[in-house]
């Protein structure tokens, strides 16, 4: 047996076959305290409209945080209510996502949006599949702009990485 003294007056005592046991215990218990086996794989964390008046064009994104590892091979896909044909009788605008392994955060980005009404909800549905399409999980999120896409304007005053002026945005 192994005594150390630490300097505020407390004792160790270690024993190389106990201290390995408990070691492992602890290990043990850390590691399935912190991935759980049930429940949601994924919660819904934030998204909204991103209005960029540069590129004269909006998008909205849908940002889901795990909460547990999400199987290898799944595939979330984003039915994004389409704006200028709103639902009930519009077609969603689809996006897909293919996490990495080990991912934590996963943001999925709308295809290019008009028609936003400014003050109106609208609705965004996260599906994840695993590798042979089978739903896991669905999720459901609404969104809602302060401002209408009716501010940008009708062309990108911009063009190219820089600020270059948009010769067709000249009057």
């Amino acid at each position: 047996m192994v005594s150390i003294r630490f300097s505020w007056g407390l004792t160790l005592m270690r024993k190389s076959g106990c201290r390995n046991a408990v070691l492992s215990l602890f290990a043990v218990a850390a590691l399935t305290a912190c991935e759980p086996s049930d429940g949601d794989y994924v919660e819904i964390t934030g998204g909204g409209f991103q209005l960029n008046y540069r590129l004269a064009e909006a998008t909205y994104t849908m940002v889901a945080t795990a909460r547990r590892r999400v199987p290898e091979g799944a595939v979330f896909a984003a039915a994004f209510e389409n704006p200028a044909n709103p639902l009930p009788d519009g077609a969603p605008l689809i996006a897909e996502l293919k996490p990495q392994a080990g991912q934590k955060r996963f943001s999925i980005q709308s295809p290019t949006v008009t028609g936003i009404i400014a003050d109106q909800p609208y609705t965004v549905i996260l599906t994840l599949k695993d590798g042979t399409g089978a739903v896991l999980e669905t999720h459901e999120a609404q969104y809602t702009s302060k401002v209408g896409s009716d501010v940008l304007p009708p062309v990108a005053p911009t063009i190219g990485p820089g600020y270059t002026p948009n010769p067709a945005a000249t009057d």
